[in-house]
């Protein structure tokens, strides 16, 4: 897939980073893989320091991990982690939909509209690339509501938090095969709220929608041993 897409004149370690963190969200690496300079150089055709450079910026944002004497290697992120981070991801989204059912324009709405309606036919014809796409049209949903709510301050957090949420969402997205039939179905719940000018509704379909994101991702990590679950259930705050 990349071999045909190396690199000509656009050569700076930032569209290096921004290639490799595609690569990362698509689901190309596994969590905890060993990340190769050798590797990366054949896939995108550049030389090694761009290659470098974007790497350390990887392992700044805490994408990768370095350990020394080894490399790098995908973050593989701990059950506290996860929890950590759609703690606060389901706080901040849901305020960012609460704000937007307020201040969102219809333009925007119509959007998230057309994105969802791209989306069902993607699913319908069932495409063999199709987890790429949907995942990248899930980022756009998201990403309109967070515009919509007109709030930099809650833009400039998520932002904070975005490659944390790309590398778990990729765990549960590419072990749940049925993962994007639910997803559409959540969206449009939370669509009908933001268009009804709802607030209260769209901040709790927002949340429902995360948490019952960070379920799947915890039963697929258990499924793969990616991490350990403990024996003490995590209260889910939309559990009966």
């Amino acid at each position: 897939m990349y071999g045909t897409g190396k690199f000509h004149k656009e050569t700076t370690s930032m569209a290096v980073y921004r290639h490799i963190y595609q690569l990362v969200v698509s689901g190309t690496f596994k969590p905890g893989e060993w990340i190769r300079e050798r590797q990366l150089k054949e896939m995108l055709g550049v030389s090694s320091t761009p290659i470098r450079e974007a790497l350390k910026m990887l392992v700044q944002e805490r994408v990768l991990e370095s350990v020394p004497h080894h490399g790098v290697r995908l973050s593989n992120f701990s059950l506290k982690e996860i929890e950590d981070i759609y703690v606060l991801r389901a706080e901040l989204e849901g305020l960012a939909a609460q704000l937007a059912a307020k201040h969102g324009s219809v333009e925007q709405f119509n959007q998230m509209e057309k994105i969802l309606l791209v989306v069902e036919k993607i699913i319908q014809e069932n495409r063999e690339d199709q987890d790429s796409e949907l995942l990248k049209l899930n980022n756009e949903f998201h990403d309109l509501i967070i515009e919509a709510s007109r709030n930099h301050a809650l833009k400039n957090s998520l932002n904070y938090l975005r490659a944390g949420i790309d590398i778990i969402r990729v765990m549960s997205w590419k072990r749940n095969s049925g993962r994007s039939f639910e997803t559409i179905h959540q969206h449009q719940q939370i669509l009908y709220a933001l268009k009804a000018r709802d607030p209260y509704l769209a901040r709790v379909r927002t949340e429902e929608h995360i948490w019952e994101s960070v379920k799947l991702v915890l039963q697929a990590a258990k499924e793969a041993k990616d991490i350990s679950i403990p024996k003490e259930p995590i209260n889910f705050p939309f559990d009966n």
